[in-house]
């Protein structure tokens, strides 16, 4: 009798652990919450599996409606550029270059788009250079645009 009540003791003790451990706020409540949620899946991605699947939740974020989580996102993609494949948001984040009303925010969104590694964005951002009305975001444009082409040319105002 002794043996069994310590094994349900011991289960006891184990599925309330088990249960508290998963008992947090819902990521879908909490946006900072899944902004540390990418913080820690971008200090633990060290396989390619794991870029994969820390380049889904970058691309999860930046289609959001949330400020916040989309400028963390963003950070992440001009941090970790090299290593994430967030092509599937591109169209996400020229809407907010070319929409947004913090001028701030648009200008992180150009040096995303400068580390997404499309062709299209590059050339729509080479296009729209001529047309951008702000002086600083006409500068940035204009240095993620030389960036990428390597030769140093100089746009046109």
């Amino acid at each position: 009798m002794k043996k069994i009540t310590t094994l349900m003791a011991v289960g006891v003790v184990t599925f309330g652990l088990s249960v508290s451990a998963y008992a947090g706020p819902a990521s879908d409540d909490d946006p900072q919450a899944e902004i540390a949620e990418l913080d820690a899946s971008a200090k633990a991605a060290v396989s390619q599996a794991d870029w994969d699947a820390f380049s889904k939740n970058l691309v999860n974020a930046l289609k959001s409606d949330h400020d916040g989580l989309r400028e963390a996102a963003m950070r992440f993609v001009i941090q970790y550029g090299d290593r994430v494949n967030v092509k599937a948001a591109v169209f996400d984040v020229m809407r907010i270059y070319r929409n947004h009303d913090n001028q701030n925010l648009r200008r992180m969104a150009v040096v995303a788009l400068g580390q997404m590694n499309s062709d299209w964005a590059i050339s729509f951002l080479r296009l729209s250079v001529e047309y951008e009305s702000s002086d600083a975001l006409r500068h940035t444009v204009r240095a993620v645009v030389e960036s990428r082409d390597g030769e140093g040319k100089v746009l046109n105002r």
